[in-house]
């Protein structure tokens, strides 16, 4: 009897880590699209290794003693069992609080983006515990049954510590099976959702506009959204939803026809997928930002990454029109070689792209306060934009979000109005008065080197004490990531005070980039964490400062 219930007990303390260290795993897997591919490249990589160094550890050290107990025991079945049940047990106690001692899971963990539980997250936990469940029982009827073998033998008894340790450490394996199981369900899913929103939007009166591009197409979707909202009632896409998915939902859960019109941003990372947003949102009119590196290791080359915004406008009507960014060389070269029935109309902020464009900025000012400009058409209208935002490179977004609102019948005192109460987004250059004399650039959501450069010259413009940079560096950048994370610390070397580095890997391509351009290597600081990172700027803020947060990278490239 003492025997069944420990087996049983034990079955259920391995059930209790499987399912713990699952939702750890289901909250990567969230972060990186469902996608098992990319779960697989993340466990491969080094923010997973200090969890499987803890799960080898807790795997190999209990395996080790129990099977120096067997060969020691003697044959003495009740100490062998009483001894190996007190290890096994205190073993998996310790693995189901682990995560939360170790602030991986729980109250401990400082997560940037915490784990959704949407009906696709409780799918794949139920999923998990079907399987969890399935795996253990079979172990249960072919190693366990006739419980009065296994109730006589050490050997047996020995063999199914084995499994269940085992059993403990292959989570991963568990998630992406169960991830592979639900695919279809959830396929099925999305095809539906997208369906049913592609028909509520054709049977809708609203105007599509999609925006894309490699970087400003999340600003230029949330100033366009705002402008157009103090004259027409507009829809857009909360925060970075820019999946098929995400826009589906959007579409599902509002009434179509009371608005105008509908701001889509879309996003992509392989060729086709603007073509699928676009057989989604149907857009009468586009806008590509610009064409960059970002997601070169998913895209493979940057002509496929240029193919794939280009999708947007061969997606256009002839009754629709096309806005872009002229100073982007390789969309423009592009563009010049394609014919395209609709209108376009392109903007710049490079004086030697004037004569060719229908909307250029000139007498750029930037202060601590914002932007101001004027924005000149082409038949010499002038717009006097005044904004509370920052970085020159917002000035392309503004110009963009002019060309379109005055396509959709904004006048221009209309636009000058819209641009003045235009917020900065959350988290992309916005200016934050702490209060106590320090002052917070929040650009923790920029992912691109030009971005990422522009928020430098604000700081160093703007800055008249300390100016301070924290960042972790650049990601999904492929083969050019050390290289760009490298030429960022040299950029800045000239023009910042003191560098806080987060953990490591891409931050010490920035350091070696510093220092090679003779920066003060007293001036950097290595952390692990964004918490230490904050008890460094307390030791060496002082009023007057600022100081810049780039690109905080998701939970996925923090340290694990």
């Amino acid at each position: 009897m003492f025997t069944l219930m420990f087996v049983l007990f034990l079955t259920g303390l391995c059930f209790a880590k499987i399912i713990i260290q699952g939702i750890y795993l289901i909250h990567k897997l969230q972060q990186l699209g469902y996608s098992n591919a990319k779960m697989l490249t993340w466990l491969e990589g080094g923010t997973y290794r200090k969890v499987l160094v803890w799960n080898l550890f807790e795997l190999f050290v209990p395996l080790l003693l129990i099977l120096i107990l067997y060969f020691v025991s003697k044959g003495q079945l009740s100490l062998y069992k009483w001894i190996t049940s007190i290890i096994i047990v205190s073993v998996f106690i310790w693995k189901i609080i682990h995560p939360f001692v170790a602030g991986w899971m729980g109250k401990k963990a400082n997560y940037k983006k915490p784990l959704v539980y949407t009906a696709r997250v409780k799918r794949l936990l139920f999923t998990l515990c079907l399987l969890a469940f399935a795996v253990l029982t079979v172990t249960f009827i072919y190693v366990v049954y006739p419980l009065n073998k296994f109730s006589l033998s050490s050997w047996y008894f020995f063999r199914y510590n084995a499994f269940i340790l085992l059993y403990s450490v292959l989570t991963p394996i568990f998630i992406l099976i169960a991830s592979l199981i639900n695919a279809p369900i959830e396929k099925f899913i999305c095809c539906t959702y997208f369906i049913k929103a592609k028909k509520r939007l054709r049977k809708s009166s609203v105007c599509s506009i999609g925006i894309t591009g490699s970087f400003g197409k999340t600003s230029t979707k949330f100033f366009l959204s705002e402008v157009l909202n103090s004259k027409y009632k507009t829809l857009t896409t909360p925060s970075s939803f820019n999946t098929p998915m995400g826009i589906s939902k959007v579409l599902n859960g509002e009434p179509l026809d009371d608005y105008r019109y509908f701001v889509s941003e879309m996003g992509a990372d392989h060729v086709g997928d603007i073509t699928e947003l676009c057989n989604l949102v149907q857009p009468q009119a586009g806008i590509i930002t610009a064409v960059g590196i970002q997601h070169l290791e998913t895209f493979g080359t940057p002509e496929n990454i240029l193919r794939t915004k280009l999708e947007l406008f061969d997606a256009i009507p002839d009754s629709g029109f096309g806005i872009y960014n002229y100073d982007c060389d390789i969309l423009r070269d592009a563009i010049s070689k394609r014919s395209y029935k609709f209108p376009l109309y392109s903007y710049s902020v490079e004086p030697q792209n004037f004569p060719d464009v229908n909307l250029y900025a000139k007498d750029i000012v930037q202060t601590c306060k914002g932007l101001s400009f004027s924005a000149v058409f082409a038949d010499g209208r002038i717009l006097n934009i005044e904004t509370k935002l920052l970085g020159r490179h917002n000035v392309q977004n503004i110009l963009a979000v002019i060309l379109a609102a005055w396509k959709m019948g904004l006048s221009d005192k209309e636009i000058e109005f819209g641009m003045r109460n235009v917020e900065a987004v959350e988290h992309r250059l916005k200016r934050i008065d702490s209060g106590n004399g320090i002052l917070v650039l929040d650009d923790a959501f920029n992912s691109n080197y030009n971005g990422a450069i522009e928020a430098v010259n604000v700081l160093n413009e703007i800055a008249e004490h300390k100016k301070i940079v924290v960042t972790p560096g650049f990601v999904e950048l492929g083969d050019m990531e050390e290289a760009q994370n490298r030429n960022f610390g040299s950029y800045m070397a000239s023009k910042i005070d003191y560098a806080v580095l987060v953990g490591g890997g891409k931050s010490l391509s920035i350091r070696d980039g510093l220092l090679n351009s003779g920066f003060d290597y007293e001036h950097i600081f290595n952390v692990d964490s964004l918490a230490e990172a904050q008890n460094v700027l307390a030791k060496i803020l002082t009023v007057g400062d600022v100081v810049l947060f780039e690109n905080d990278l998701p939970d996925i490239y923090s340290n694990a």
